[in-house]
């Protein structure tokens, strides 16, 4: 595999990928806090899902791309693929939170009457609350026992099923995300179609011009990520079919660690509210604190699983006497 004979070169491209997908979506989150960008009620739910690409993003900085310059065949360890299989809850958070989203603007438009009963401040923690716990148990069991395939194997289908696991847990990893995309694509299709065949009488009433464009530009956004989401999934779970070993790293491991900038850049595409208002060197002090942060995270890893690699590669005093005295 290409991770294995250029792992310097995969390394870098990981470590780039996921500091750019840290940076995009920390200044969103940032942006979301200061300027109130979605309001107070999506506000919270869309902080929520910036933490999670933040998260993922995070994985790639301070265990994925470290470990693939060092030495990549630590992530065959059993430890080493605990840690890397956290990556899919916060992807699944960013998956459910898409979803809530999606309620959340389906209710605003389908039932605008009920919607600061049911989306009040201590609903709205709830529910993403919940959208954490259910990501945390979709994840868990690959976390106990590391069973899916990820995308780090460039070589090997994701579909491909290990004897030793189970088969309900495997058809569960392949079709959850799939059937998530569907459920929020049919409700945004939904909102669309409310949008567009609301009747002359009851725009005043329900919806003013603004809001309804600013819930279209809502809606459109969400299409957008899910659809590029389920596309980049599809390339990473049908990139090994490439011979190439450079083509396929860059269908499956690459594009599994770019997806959170892309999806970042989505965001900031539909809102120009996120786009800086004078320069970006406004925002990079606020970068330094989770910036060292992740610096001693990346220290923490080395520690971790790179110090007993090198232990092992320097041979005992003995030994280097031995081979002085045959010299």
């Amino acid at each position: 595999m290409f991770l294995y004979k250029h792992n310097l070169i995969a390394g870098l491209l990981l470590e780039f990928a996921g500091l750019l997908g840290f940076a995009i979506n920390y200044y969103i989150l940032f942006r979301i806090i200061g300027a109130r960008i979605f309001g107070r009620k999506l506000g919270y739910i869309w902080m929520s899902r910036e933490m999670a690409h933040c998260f993922a993003s995070t994985m790639f900085i301070a265990f994925i791309g470290p470990v693939s310059l060092w030495n990549p065949s630590i992530f065959e360890e059993f430890m080493a693929q605990q840690i890397l299989h956290l990556i899919y809850l916060f992807k699944s958070a960013v998956y459910f939170t898409n979803l809530l989203i999606a309620v959340n603007r389906a209710v605003m438009v389908l039932s605008p009457l009920q919607y600061k009963t049911m989306f009040d401040y201590s609903r709205t923690i709830l529910y993403i609350t919940c959208t954490w716990i259910a990501s945390v148990c979709a994840a868990l069991p690959n976390v106990i026992n590391p069973c899916q395939q990820t995308s780090l194997n460039s070589s090997v289908s994701y579909y491909a099923h290990r004897d030793e696991c189970s088969r309900y847990i495997h058809l569960f990893d392949v079709l959850y995300a799939p059937v998530l995309f569907l459920i929020t694509v049919v409700i945004n299709m939904a909102v669309l179609w409310k949008l567009y065949r609301l009747p002359e009488q009851r725009k005043e009433l329900s919806l003013c011009t603004a809001k309804k464009s600013n819930e279209l530009r809502l809606s459109y956004m969400i299409m957008a990520e899910v659809t590029s989401a389920l596309l980049m999934i599809c390339i990473q779970r049908f990139g090994f079919l490439f011979k190439d070993e450079l083509v396929s790293f860059m269908l499956t491991t690459f594009t599994w660690s770019i997806a959170s900038a892309f999806d970042g850049l989505i965001v900031v595409i539909f809102n120009a509210g996120l786009l800086p208002e004078s320069t970006m060197l406004d925002t990079l002090p606020l970068l330094i604190f989770p910036l060292l942060l992740l610096l001693l995270l990346k220290i923490a890893m080395f520690l971790v699983f790179c110090t007993p690699h090198l232990e092992n590669e320097i041979p005992p005093a003995d030994s280097q006497d031995d081979l002085i005295e045959s010299v």
